[in-house]
């Protein structure tokens, strides 16, 4: 059986109307003439819905991806990752455990995961996502309530800033790009600590060198007197001749006390750079040098370019002109202020039935007098500094990657220098010359310049490999990440 059409029902194969006054089935009351009632027509979409849903969308709560775990995964990607929080116990990081021997890399990692220092400037990110929550806040709206006083009547309005609707996706674009801004200058903060570890581990590294070659010295000034006294009891050698040999002897031994001292203060220096002062983690351990480099280093122009590209600061930089302009545009935004009125009142119907008569308008500022002149200059002074402090930051870290390489180059030459002629020749002379004391063939006045300055080439040695391993951390950290100056 064919179901219902509307208008009419078939009978015998054909279509007959309704009779008059028939009920009719709701699809025929449907029609009338050719057109369809706007009731029985499909329904669009309720404005009232889409603006609830406009509503929504703009008060939404404002986030942001840039968080501490977004930092830990930028700072694992150029050093190490960042540790759980300050919680008052030096930890270490997954699949380190205390050693004997410490190297760079194991105390920037440990660094990255305790620093005190560091966790102290994470706060400053809690502090730009509580702005951001606060930029995407809308004002609450304002109800006054008017009481019955003599003929008046009771009376009540709602005031709602739809200007702040308006003003809020300007906001919250600034509150963002300073959330971001921050993350970015926390991982540069990380850098720094990284680069601050690596500097103080290489002068560790240092203290150690000298203490065992001031030592080695005091070896040799101290055997060279008791071959000299050996003399004065032949016959062969002067009191003057002993004297000094001795007074070389307690000199060196003295050198050797102030290096153990100094290896003391560096190691605990280092501790506290990487926040296990208070603990016994590496209280006893010595430093372990890291393997050379043997790359040589990428040209200059590619490094620029690198620095410039991957620098957190410089990109948190450029952030500040994003947000400096965002602010200027909002400031400029504030010169007017709309509100949505809403007054209720209390009426009468065409009856007599009292009932409450609902008034909309509005409420606007006038800008007559106040067109926010210093909210707009100081913006506009915001967006002239930030730009200068782009430009300046682009050039100091141009300046700081060209100083960092001729370092690194420089302290390359001098110590290859060093390693490969200067140290053997002064090894030598200082060899024969004690030999010849020993034989008698030389006076105490050669064997006192050939151990000085064998003193002086180890100590220079020493220096010129800390002042490599200076150079490089300061090269890593102007790149922005670790391990990339080489090709």
């Amino acid at each position: 059986m064919a179901g219902f059409r509307v208008g009419a029902i078939p009978l015998a194969g054909r279509l007959r109307p309704w009779a008059p006054g028939a009920v009719q089935p709701p699809f025929n009351r449907c029609w009338q003439g050719r057109r369809m009632p706007s009731r029985c027509r499909p329904r669009r979409p309720d404005a009232r819905l889409m603006l609830l849903a406009w509503l929504l969308l703009a008060t939404a709560c404002a986030t942001s991806p840039y968080d501490r775990a977004w930092v830990s995964s930028e700072l694992a990607a150029r050093a190490a990752p960042l540790g759980p929080g300050a919680d008052g116990n030096p930890s270490l990081p997954p699949g380190l455990t205390d050693a004997a021997t410490l190297e760079e890399g194991t105390a920037v990692a440990v660094a990255l995961w305790n620093s005190a220092a560091l966790q102290a400037d994470m706060a400053q990110l809690g502090i730009s996502r509580a702005d951001l929550a606060e930029a995407g806040a809308l004002p609450n709206p304002t109800f006054s309530l008017l009481l019955p006083v003599g003929p008046r009547t009771i009376e009540s309005s709602l005031l709602l800033p739809l200007f702040a609707l308006w003003q809020r996706p300007a906001r919250v674009a600034a509150a963002k790009a300073q959330v971001e801004q921050v993350a970015r200058g926390l991982v540069q903060n990380g850098l720094d600590v990284a680069r601050d570890v690596r500097v103080a581990h290489a002068d560790w590294v240092l203290a150690e060198g000298r203490r065992g070659a001031l030592e080695e010295l005091a070896g040799l000034w101290s055997r060279t007197l008791e071959l000299a006294e050996a003399r004065l009891a032949a016959g062969d050698a002067s009191r003057v001749e002993v004297d000094a040999l001795r007074a070389e002897k307690l000199l060196a031994e003295d050198a050797s006390r102030r290096a153990r001292t100094e290896v003391l203060l560096v190691r605990e220096r280092l501790r506290l750079l990487m926040g296990v002062v208070q603990s016994p983690l590496f209280a006893q351990a010595l430093p372990k040098e890291s393997p050379r480099e043997s790359r040589t280093l990428r040209p200059l122009p590619e490094l620029m370019e690198l620095a410039q590209a991957a620098r957190p600061d410089v990109l948190a930089t450029e952030l500040g002109i994003q947000m400096a302009g965002s602010r200027l545009g909002w400031e400029k935004a504030r010169i007017v202020n709309l509100l949505a009125r809403l007054d209720v009142k209390p009426s009468t119907s065409a009856n007599g039935s009292p009932q409450a008569l609902w008034v909309p308008g509005a409420q606007l500022d006038v800008p007559i007098f106040n067109w926010n002149p210093g909210g707009i200059g100081r913006a506009e002074a915001e967006l002239m500094r930030a730009s200068a402090r782009y430009v300046l930051l682009r050039q100091q870290v141009a300046n700081e990657v060209l100083v960092a390489r001729e370092r690194v180059l420089q302290a390359s030459s001098s110590l290859a220098a060093f390693q490969a002629d200067i140290l053997p020749a002064l090894t030598a002379a200082s060899d024969g010359a004690r030999k010849s004391f020993d034989a008698g063939d030389a006076p105490y006045v050669l064997v006192l310049d050939a151990l000085r300055r064998l003193a002086d080439a180890r100590l220079r040695t020493l220096e010129l490999e800390a002042d490599l391993r200076r150079a490089l951390a300061q090269l890593d950290r102007g790149l922005g990440k670790q391990g990339v100056a080489h090709e």
